[in-house]
């Protein structure tokens, strides 16, 4: 097991029950500091199955109500997803440069799950009522309805929200957890060193700003144009943190390096090439993006949107010299605002965005499609000729017989 918290491993087999309920909820522990009431599990008898699974859905033993016990981890005491233990536990990253778009691609993917009802033939989405709250005054009203876009988000903001997709067929849980980062922090090797869920991201959104490159021709309004750092710095950056850090005893289940990665690109702010009426836009009807395969099922757009991406690029081989250490790479281009906008504070006519969730849609479908989800082979036509001869990614890790149900984003 994994904790989303302090990001300690440990065996299921160790895991720890709080109760939530209002006579338990101030509690001293062993320290003086008040907290939910803790227990020991083999203390409090709460296993069922031969250790299985807690049973949380029985009374709890000091307060005497029932459903209020969750489990939590053994390490740090945060309370973990409620049936944990179920299913697969991944993360999904989103990486890019200040002003690459993240929180505008964040909203707008929660303005097609929401709004638009995007996936919902196939997953039912739930979300907390106060986390609703929270996305809804801080992303989709101020850009939905107030036309107003969205502030950079500042070095130590704590936006935080989750939600649930339950498959309608087969069952399966996936928890998005959203942690909105600046994109200071994400340029700086040094601080993104210290993000640790980075580390055990299985599959990374790379969003590569058409701004952030040097414009294509005298034609184009340089002042449309910013000096942040492109996509391939960033993913460089990344790459350094993940080959520098040290591994631990233990952690050879957990997807520490770019080759157990599955990377998609998204090209952010497309609009700006391709008008509305383009033919890449116009809508499909057989929900391609819900149907088993859909990550390589895509390859015409997936040529077109990498083709595009290394026409631009000052050092293109460089780039694909470094997206060929993952495991699979794909490319997309996707619009948050779904017209073109000159960067301005205030938006002529509402967003509506367009092919926001094929990045992570496609990478839940990647995780499926190998059974376990384990990266297993890298795409000839994604190795260039530079890489040949390069050392084969490390072997295949047999995956923990008990992990937890949540893929995170």
């Amino acid at each position: 097991m994994l904790c989303d918290r302090c990001y300690q491993l440990f065996p299921y087999e160790r895991i720890r029950a709080l109760c939530t309920s209002r006579s338990c909820s101030d509690v001293l522990d062993t320290e003086g500091r008040r907290n939910p009431r803790r227990m020991l599990p083999d203390r409090e008898r709460l296993w069922a199955s031969k250790r299985r699974r807690l049973d949380l859905d029985r009374a709890c033993p000091y307060c005497e109500q029932a459903g209020q016990m969750v489990p939590a981890c053994p390490n740090c005491w945060h309370p973990l997803d409620p049936e944990v233990g179920q299913a697969e536990d991944r993360m999904i990253a989103i990486l890019g440069a200040r002003q690459a778009g993240k929180t505008h691609f964040l909203a707008a993917l929660l303005h097609q799950l929401f709004e638009q009802r995007v996936g919902g033939d196939a997953w039912q989405i739930e979300i907390e009522p106060e986390m609703r709250r929270i996305a809804e005054r801080e992303l989709l009203r101020p850009l939905f309805r107030d036309l107003r876009e969205l502030p950079a988000t500042e070095r130590g903001s704590q936006l935080s929200l989750r939600l649930v997709l339950s498959h309608r067929t087969d069952g399966r849980r996936v928890l998005l957890r959203f942690q909105d980062l600046s994109g200071e922090r994400i340029a700086d090797p040094a601080s993104l060193a210290k993000v640790d869920f980075l580390r055990y991201a299985s599959g990374v959104v790379l969003l590569a700003d058409p701004l952030a490159f040097e414009a294509p021709s005298k034609g184009h309004r340089r002042a449309w144009y910013h000096d942040e750092p492109d996509c391939q710095a960033i993913l460089e950056n990344y790459r350094q943190v993940l080959d520098s850090a040290p591994r631990r005893r233990g952690h050879e289940e957990l997807p520490l390096l770019p080759a157990q990665k599955f990377l998609a690109v998204a090209v952010t702010k497309a609009d700006l090439f391709h008008s509305r009426n383009h033919r890449f836009w116009q809508p499909t009807d057989d929900g391609a993006y819900l149907a088993p395969g859909f990550w390589h099922a895509r390859s015409a757009e997936d040529e077109e949107a990498g083709a595009w991406l290394r026409s631009r690029l000052r050092n293109p081989h460089a780039f694909e010299d470094t997206a060929s250490l993952f495991a699979d790479v794909s490319y997309f281009l996707v619009s948050n605002y779904g017209y073109a906008h000159k960067p301005h504070a205030t938006l002529r006519k509402p967003p509506t965005p367009l092919r926001v969730h094929e990045p992570v849609f496609a990478l839940l479908d990647r995780f499926e499609s190998d059974g376990d989800g384990r990266p297993r082979t890298v795409r000839a036509s994604r190795v260039p000729k530079a890489t040949v001869g390069a050392p084969a990614p490390p072997p295949r890790h047999r995956r923990p017989q008990v992990v937890s149900d949540e893929d995170v984003l």
